[in-house]
């Protein structure tokens, strides 16, 4: 087994890129006035960014902000499914 040396956290290395997405944004973009293909575009962006962000910081993997996005695309796509249906009706 190796012996890991001690490395006081002044002489780490710290990767401090601020996060590009917040979930204000992302709710933002849900509660818009913006046509459905629009709003998922904007969604698909903002889920890219995060990943891209999330591969580049070793301490997270940044899954919690990825599940937020897709259950705000399940919303969107069951919300737009109800209107779909009253506007039939």
């Amino acid at each position: 087994m190796k012996n890991k040396k001690f490395t006081p956290l002044r002489d780490q290395e710290i990767n401090m890129e601020p996060r590009p997405v917040t979930t204000d944004q992302i709710d933002g973009v849900v509660n818009s006035s913006e046509a459905l293909d629009t709003k998922m575009a904007k969604l698909n962006d903002l889920r890219q960014q995060h990943d891209d962000w999330a591969n580049r910081q070793p301490e997270t993997d940044g899954k919690p902000l990825l599940r937020y996005i897709d259950e705000a695309v399940k919303r969107l796509l069951h919300e737009g499914d109800i209107k779909e249906i009253e506007t039939a009706s």
